[in-house]
Formats: C-alpha cells, structure tokens, sequence
C-alpha cells in the first residue's frame, strides 16, 4: 500500500483567527483536503491563489482590507480554474447573487457547526462530481470494538437505500475488519465515508495513526489482521491517503455489479 496526497488543495481565507483555524483544522481532518495557505484578508487570498492555484478557495466575504468581495475579480484573474466558495455570515439572499456575478462557485451561510460547513462546501463545490460520485455519506464511530457491527447496519441501511444490496456480504466483511483494525491496532476512534459513483462504490476508513498496515498471518477465527488479505481478493483497488494533520484513510473500491451485468448483458 502507498500513501497518496489529498486530493483536493484548499485556501482558506477569513479574518477571524478562531473561525479560520477551526476550518483549516476540519478540512485537514476530512482526509481529503490539504490546506496550502490559511490568510486572514482579501489582498492575501488573491496572492496566496496566485502563487498556489488551489483547486478550492474558501472565502470570507467580509473582511478588513477590503471584503472577499471586492477582491473576488483579482482571483478569478489569477486563478481562473479555482473554485471559489464564499463563506459568510450574511444572508444568501443578500449576497449570494452578487457574489456569483463575480465569480464565485457557491455560497455557505455561516452558523452551522464546522463539519457542517465542510459538508456543505463539498456538496455546493463541485467536490463530490469531481470524483464522479452520485452519492455519498459517512460517520463517526467510537473506539470500541462493538463499532464493527454498528458499521456493518450502516453499510447495510446505506447499501439497501442505493439498491446496491448485491454489494453487502463483501463490503461489511471488509468494513468490519478495517474498523476493528482501526479500533485496535492504530487506537483510533475510526470515521467511515461510503461514496458511490457511476460504476463503484468507494468505502474509506480513518483513524489517527500514522502507522502503515501491515500484512501478518491470521487464523480462520482471528477478529482482526485479515484486511490487507481480503483488501487483495475482494477489491478492485485500494490505497492509504494521508491525513495532512496526522493519521491516514484507508480505502477500497469494488465495482457496481448492476453496471458490470449491465454492461455484460448489452
């Protein structure tokens, strides 16, 4: 297995040292963001995008120095293939057409919790379809054993609402073994993120180890230590991202079989 970066570079911009250090903390913690710069004012932003060109801007619109706003022109000239998302605390229906009419990708009203936020960016920016995902959910789960089989009923309830139950068996056998992995070996309270694209279905585990698996020998009746083994049979793909913050993902796709028998039946 090899780490991989982020997928998604990001500069945050907001002038609030608080606000900015929590999102920059939660994006990193997403696993699939590497924040390149955090600023605190509009002028920093469109120099920080013009050095960087990051694929996602975050951007406050209200700041000192001139607001996100006012500078927003600059950093579509700079960085025309970033996506830019305002974040702020004003009314969207405020300010949400003024800031696409210059040159923003989306809109977040502030208030919601930072995950929420980071949700919202996600969903709003384009990040999901850029990976070519239709679906996507996930949790948090608590360092303890007995969270293998709560993720086992949530793969279940997500599985039988995507009509994706053809996937069940091998995707709760490799879940439980990753989460009972995360659980033990790398003494984590795991998160667990279930992606769905056209023609996959993308599982991710995290923990906050920085340890690599490791492949070792396990017994027919051993609770853990089979994950790379299974990860070898039953996935199509599989790899470690790193977590810019500490920790690691660990993920796997196996193929949609409504779209392979489709495919073979045509």
């Amino acid at each position: 297995m090899r780490r991989v970066r982020a997928r998604f570079t990001v500069v945050l911009a907001d002038d609030d040292d608080d606000a900015r250090t929590i999102m920059a903390t939660t994006l990193r913690r997403d696993g699939r963001f590497d924040v390149l710069a955090a600023v605190a004012d509009g002028q920093a932003a469109v120099e920080a995008c013009g050095r960087l060109t990051p694929d996602l801007l975050i951007l406050d619109l209200a700041m000192p120095g001139g607001g996100g706003l006012e500078h927003l022109p600059d950093i579509r000239r700079v960085a025309p293939s970033t996506s830019v998302v305002a974040v702020t605390g004003f009314p969207g229906d405020r300010l949400e057409p003024a800031a696409r009419a210059h040159g923003a990708t989306a809109y977040v009203t502030k208030g919601l919790s930072p995950k929420q936020t980071v949700d919202e960016v996600i969903m709003t920016a384009g990040v999901l379809q850029a990976i070519g995902a239709v679906a996507s959910t996930g949790m948090s789960l608590d360092k303890d054993v007995r969270s293998a089989s709560t993720a086992r009923r949530f793969v279940t309830e997500t599985l039988d609402r995507w009509d994706c139950g053809d996937l069940l068996d091998s995707i709760t056998l490799l879940v439980s073994e990753l989460v009972t992995n995360a659980v033990i070996h790398a003494d984590s309270a795991p998160e667990m993120a279930i992606v769905l694209t056209a023609e996959t279905l993308r599982v991710e585990v995290a923990d906050r180890s920085d340890a690599m698996p490791v492949a070792r020998e396990a017994d027919d009746y051993d609770t853990s230590g089979r994950g790379l083994a299974l990860l070898d049979v039953m996935a199509e793909q599989y790899g470690v991202l790193d977590r810019p913050d500490g920790g690691k993902t660990i993920w796997f796709e196996v193929p949609r079989l409504d779209r392979v028998h489709g495919a073979t039946s045509s």
